[in-house]
């Protein structure tokens, strides 16, 4: 009973758990299809958002001559609460169903030996307990709202009159679009970050158990990664919640920009940190496939050298023995064509990648993570000092 419903659990995709996937379906708001997904992203922008805008525009906070107290002039907020928080929820579509898709690929490659196929099944199940753990669900929520305190006075200092905390005649209140934002808005956004970077973690987790597995890796496999390569099709998924991470921090750089002292160097310095920080949040976990891999290319270098030094042994002895003439027609002899063949094989494993990388994974994530950098360089630099520089990095 237990195995039938152990095998129950792990047949499914093992990303789509959680967190909070009970609460959300008993709102209604799961199920098959991009729709339902489309639907919680617009209803988590309707909730995070859209009542900042009306409570601001109620106290007068939408538009004033101080920048900092006008909500519409905050591309912080907007960056966190229309941009990012929908694009969360949409980057699970892209995401979640090729994670499962790559962590059952395991077994269907035959990668998995049938003597580890109890333990496979272990890893899938503790994934999925791990995804939908009620703990890890409490303490996202401590997280998100402890958070919420400690950047809410970075962001809006006491000593300054912002939108969300205006002072008036030496007297500071919070307004109640400030009570929305610290009580709904940032949790919202912060609860779907730490989610998606509680999946990072989670994903990273199950590939170190597969590659502490007992692996049916090939040294000689075409792709040069063992039968691995597959596994780096997994930065394909992350350019949505690439760019999701990034916009946030291109906000804040253009707050600082726009209506602070921060300066086209530091600008810069947030870009490379953006970039970095989603590169090892999505490539990282790619890297625990090194010690196996390592393993599967000294082991292939003396097995495949070996074999491929016999055969050339052979061949010569065959074919070029001193003073011996070879005609043309022994050029079509089959054991040309079996020699070369089994050398291109030795070259597969002499080309062997240690890790399941490649350069068009991760380009697309870069792109994604640079792009809301763009238009705030566009709006917060003037064009011809931007060509200036393009110009410069061309020479």
């Amino acid at each position: 009973m237990q195995k039938a419903k152990t095998m129950a659990i792990t047949s499914a995709d093992p990303f789509d758990a959680g967190p909070y996937a009970r609460l959300q379906s008993a709102l209604g708001l799961t199920g098959p299809g991009a729709l339902r997904v489309a639907r919680r992203a617009l209803v988590a922008a309707m909730i995070a958002w859209l009542p900042l805008v009306l409570l601001a525009a109620v106290e007068g906070l939408a538009l004033r001559a101080d920048p900092r107290e006008s909500m519409l002039l905050d591309v912080a907020a907007h960056a966190r609460y229309l941009v990012a928080t929908p694009l969360f929820v949409l980057a699970e579509v892209a995401c979640l169903p090729r994670l499962a898709m790559i962590a059952h690929h395991f077994r269907a490659a035959g990668i998995i030996q049938d003597s580890d196929s109890s333990k496979y099944e272990n890893v899938l199940d503790s994934t999925r307990r791990l995804l939908a753990s009620h703990r890890a669900e409490l303490i996202i929520v401590a997280v998100a709202f402890a958070t919420t305190i400690a950047l809410g006075r970075v962001w809006y200092p006491v000593t300054m009159s912002t939108w969300v905390a205006p002072i008036a005649g030496g007297i500071r209140t919070v307004s109640y679009a400030g009570l929305w934002r610290t009580l709904v808005s940032q949790p919202l956004f912060a609860v779907l970050l730490l989610m998606w970077l509680w999946r990072l973690v989670v994903w990273a987790l199950f590939l170190w158990r597969v590659s502490h597995l007992r692996l049916r890796l090939v040294a000689s496999h075409p792709d040069l990664n063992g039968g691995l390569a597959f596994v780096a099709s997994s930065l394909r998924a992350f350019p949505l919640f690439a760019f999701a991470f990034a916009a946030p921090m291109a906000g804040g750089s253009a707050n600082g920009l726009l209506y602070g002292s921060e300066q086209l160097s530091t600008f810069g310095y947030v870009v490379a940190g953006a970039a970095t920080v989603v590169l090892l949040l999505c490539a990282a976990p790619l890297l625990v496939f090194f010690t196996p891999l390592l393993r599967l290319h000294v082991r292939g270098l003396f097995e495949y050298g070996q074999l491929a030094g016999e055969v050339g042994r052979r061949f010569e002895e065959r074919w070029i023995l001193p003073g011996k003439t070879v005609d043309t027609s022994a050029l079509a002899a089959p054991d040309f064509s079996a020699t070369t063949d089994l050398y291109s094989v030795v070259a597969n494993v002499r080309a062997m990648r240690l890790v399941p990388l490649d350069v068009r994974g991760v380009v697309p994530i870069l792109i994604a993570a640079l792009l809301p950098f763009v238009p705030v360089l566009l709006v917060t630099v003037p064009v011809q000092q931007v060509l200036e520089a393009v110009l410069k990095l061309l020479r």
